[in-house]
């Protein structure tokens, strides 16, 4: 790939908050960003939703953006990881929905289909805003983002083994709520169909 000449100077630039510098690198990597996510993931609208969350980070983040010592390398893993994550999270729920529909024809009309899945979304998305303020940012920054632990330890200042610690601690909160959830509310209704 046609390595851009003066992106350390634009990335010093853009740390500083220069709107042009940003414009140039974006137009530099946003075409060649956007074949490869979409080779991941084989939907443009995804592809295009994932390079603009990598380049909104970037500004977001500018401050600290001239520490990153292979910026290429860093923007193209960021993509990856948002990109397998998002692909992960479709195909799982994807996965409980296919199980729902499954069993629910032969019991269940679609309409309750429809407010169990949305119960089951609903209380996932409580259950993670009530998680204390670390375990909630590390959660979202790891499973929302795809970054990495260093990634997410730089970010917040923190520890690996403490950002693997707030990890560990709101994945048991979220598994044991929901788990709960489908045992108490879904296991009776589809006795068939394996959660676990």
């Amino acid at each position: 790939m046609e390595h851009l000449k003066n992106e350390s100077v634009l990335i010093s630039l853009i740390s500083e908050g220069d709107q042009t510098a940003f414009r140039e690198l974006f137009d530099h990597y946003n075409k060649k960003l956007f074949n490869y996510t979409l080779k991941i993931t084989d939907d443009d609208d995804l592809a295009e939703e994932i390079v603009m969350d990598a380049f909104v980070k970037i500004w977001c983040n500018r401050n600290s953006i001239s520490e990153i010592r292979n910026f290429n390398s860093y923007l193209f893993t960021l993509v990856k990881n948002r990109a397998f994550t998002e692909l992960k999270r479709r195909a799982h729920e994807a996965y409980i929905i296919k199980g729902l529909s499954k069993s629910q024809s032969e019991y269940h009309d679609i309409t309750e289909e429809t407010v169990i899945s949305n119960d089951y979304r609903h209380l996932l998305d409580k259950v993670i805003d009530q998680l204390p303020p670390q375990q909630r940012i590390v959660y979202c920054m790891s499973r929302n983002e795809g970054m990495k632990y260093e990634e997410i330890a730089d970010q917040l200042k923190l520890s690996k083994n403490t950002v693997k610690s707030h990890l560990k601690k709101a994945l048991f909160t979220i598994r044991l709520v929901m788990s709960n959830y489908l045992v108490l509310f879904l296991a009776p209704l589809f006795p068939f169909f394996d959660f676990i």
